[in-house]
């Protein structure tokens, strides 16, 4: 049970099927929408926490579904890694087990042959993190064996890189490498088919921040090889920057946080991870959710994590209710303003922007905004909407909508459902800095 939500959540939307509007003389019945709650995103967390119930719990409180299990405080196989699995079950947490190898493997790591699957809390194998692809051959044996030791029952899981390696020295293009990806590797994998990769956008240069502008790109294409292959069981899943180092900075509030999460979800994603959850001890490293040298010592980032977790867990089941079909960039009208000519530089790297909506004649925006478009089973439209200045500039965001047909828009702001009037067919949303929405007009 997600924040022990799922009962009382359902009898409260429940009543709002049927809204009592009134105006206009009079009231009348409204009813809209509904999704049931069986849908959730996955929400996991990189590098394991000390190996106590206590600290295991401590993740699940967070709000997590998942955590990656690796080797750094036990062997894997051993009576202590396995005890690991056991803390993940007992606090409700599922486990994706590591098998340690990484880039191109140049440590010479063997697989875990060992069999999981009587650990109730295993849900994935991770098989290799950011493989090269001279490696994808040995990548492929190991999912063929791993698919004989789990008799094609146990989902497998490989992250692959945002550089688009061929080999150590040798890159390549999105497409090139995605096809690489999914007829080499993610097609062996029965069931689920996970794009999954990391770009940790928050930056700082010579004293100032800014983002990344190739973040946007790369998660679209990502999207469009997941709506590809929709059918065959892909999905999309991110690493989401918790931690810092020499050219990532701090995380300084929950606006940096819900930045990267709702703008990852304008790309429709299904899931996403904290790298990293318990603060790393890499050298140089920094962040983290939780300290790595004292038991149950959470950051700052903790509770800023467990808010975001929070309000995801609210309207997941909706937000997943649609398929992802395109995004859209809107650069600010006070960008524009002061520089005519301007364009945001991360929305001049989408390489299949959408010109307009389905469900839109116009969108403006008074400050640059990331938009995706969603479609769900009925032909609905839904919208996921993100203020895109840099979380720290503290702008707010006002993003104007002309609809096509809609009286009504049926609002997810921080979780929480909110039904909005629609005048002539036009809408005004305000947005804090690091805040998104998701939005589903309607008319009734």
């Amino acid at each position: 049970m997600k924040f022990g939500k799922k009962s009382a959540l359902a009898l409260m939307l429940a009543g709002l099927t049927a809204v009592s509007i009134t105006g206009f003389g009079c009231a009348k019945t409204e009813n809209y929408p509904e999704y049931e709650d069986n849908k959730s995103m996955w929400i996991g967390g990189w590098d394991v926490p000390i190996n106590t119930k206590e600290d295991y719990k401590m993740a699940k409180d967070m709000g997590l579904t998942h955590m990656f299990i690796d080797g750094i405080f036990a062997e894997r196989g051993s009576e202590e890694y396995k005890q690991q699995l056991r803390y993940c079950e007992e606090v409700g947490l599922k486990a994706i087990v590591g098998m340690d190898t990484s880039l191109d493997n140049t440590a010479g790591v063997q697989l875990d042959e060992t069999d999981y699957s009587s650990f109730p809390a295993v849900d994935m194998i991770n098989v290799w993190d950011e493989p090269y692809g001279n490696v994808f051959e040995d990548c492929a044996k190991r999912i063929d064996r791993l698919n004989e030791i789990y008799d094609n029952n146990m989902t497998l899981y490989v992250n692959q890189s945002p550089y688009n390696p061929l080999s150590a020295t040798t890159l390549t293009d999105n497409e090139t490498f995605l096809n690489k990806v999914y007829d080499e590797l993610l097609s062996k994998m029965p069931g689920r088919k996970i794009f999954s990769t990391d770009v940790y956008p928050l930056l700082e240069s010579y004293g100032s921040y800014e983002l990344d502008t190739g973040w946007l790109s790369k998660m679209e294409a990502y999207a469009n090889f997941t709506k590809k292959y929709r059918s065959e069981g892909a999905e999309f899943h991110m690493f989401i920057q918790s931690y810092s180092d020499g050219g990532r900075r701090d995380i300084l509030s929950k606006d940096d946080l819900t930045f990267q999460v709702y703008t990852d979800m304008a790309f429709g994603i299904n899931g996403f991870t904290y790298f990293t959850y318990r603060k790393s001890f890499l050298g140089g490293f920094g962040g983290g959710c939780v300290e790595n040298d004292v038991s149950c010592k959470p950051t700052e980032v903790y509770y800023w994590a467990q808010e975001t977790n929070e309000a995801i867990n609210k309207f997941d089941h909706v937000y997943l209710s649609f398929d992802w079909n395109g995004v859209m960039g809107v650069n600010g009208k006070n960008n524009v303003a002061d520089d005519p000519e301007y364009e945001n530089a991360s929305f001049m790297n989408l390489a299949t922007p959408l010109k307009e909506l389905d469900c839109a004649k116009s969108v403006s925006a008074t400050e640059d905004t990331i938009i995706g478009q969603f479609k769900d089973k009925d032909g609905r439209d839904g919208l996921m909407v993100t203020n895109f200045s840099e979380p720290t500039t503290g702008l707010r965001d006002v993003v104007s909508f002309e609809f096509k047909k809609a009286n009504r828009a049926i609002v997810y702001r921080n979780g929480e459902r909110k039904i909005y009037e629609v005048k002539k067919n036009k809408l005004d949303l305000k947005l804090a800095c690091g805040e998104g929405v998701f939005v589903i007009p309607v008319n009734v």
